[in-house]
């Protein structure tokens, strides 16, 4: 093998290594306190007596058909705050399979009311998703034309190409979270919320 072969081998094996690093999946993150499943199940238990009446009052065309309500418990806090912090959305933080399934899901009515019943006191997040599509204008160029300038005699002075612009619609998509905190206080109690 010549000198010339190994040095290419050796480029190809660098870029080789580079290649993979960059393919290697996203780290995940997770909140470090421990759940609390007691303090989940007291919240969310099935012998609670109050009520959340909730309303969507955004109005978009395409809502999710679903809300969710969490029981905010230590671990949930760090969670969201851990989520808070990541505002472009590039770290994967996700709750342990355990905090997640105690979430309670309600569907969304055609007038845009849901609700939820058995409470215990204590605060919980509920929160949904709007996605909407939307259209925006923007230019492209669709060719070119040329310019010249010509003296009183007819001998061109300059000479230059402009670009030839066309506006156009685009259409582009949008997710919107809408969330609230609540607290229920006493047993037996309805709240309203809006979100």
């Amino acid at each position: 093998m010549n000198m010339k072969t190994s040095f290419i081998i050796l480029l190809l094996s660098i870029s080789l290594q580079g290649y993979l690093k960059a393919q290697k999946a996203p780290k995940v993150i997770f909140p470090t306190s421990s759940f609390d499943v007691e303090q989940a199940k007291q919240m969310i238990g099935s012998n609670g007596t109050a009520t959340l009446r909730g309303t969507i009052v955004k109005k978009a065309k395409s809502l999710s058909n679903v809300v969710e309500l969490y029981p905010c418990t230590n671990y949930f806090y760090e969670w969201y705050e851990l989520k808070k912090k990541d505002k472009k959305g590039k770290k994967n933080i996700y709750m342990s399979d355990e905090a997640y399934s105690y979430r309670i899901l309600t569907r969304i009515d055609t007038d845009g009311s849901f609700g939820f019943t058995g409470l215990n006191p204590g605060k919980y997040y509920i929160n949904t998703l709007v996605y909407e599509t939307k259209s925006g204008i923007a230019e492209r160029q669709v060719g070119t034309e040329t310019i010249r300038s010509f003296n009183v005699y007819g001998h061109q002075l300059s000479s230059y190409d402009r670009p030839i612009m066309e506006k156009y619609q685009y259409l582009y998509n949008t997710v919107e979270r809408l969330e609230s905190f609540i607290e229920i206080s006493t047993e037996g109690q309805i709240l309203n919320v809006s979100l």
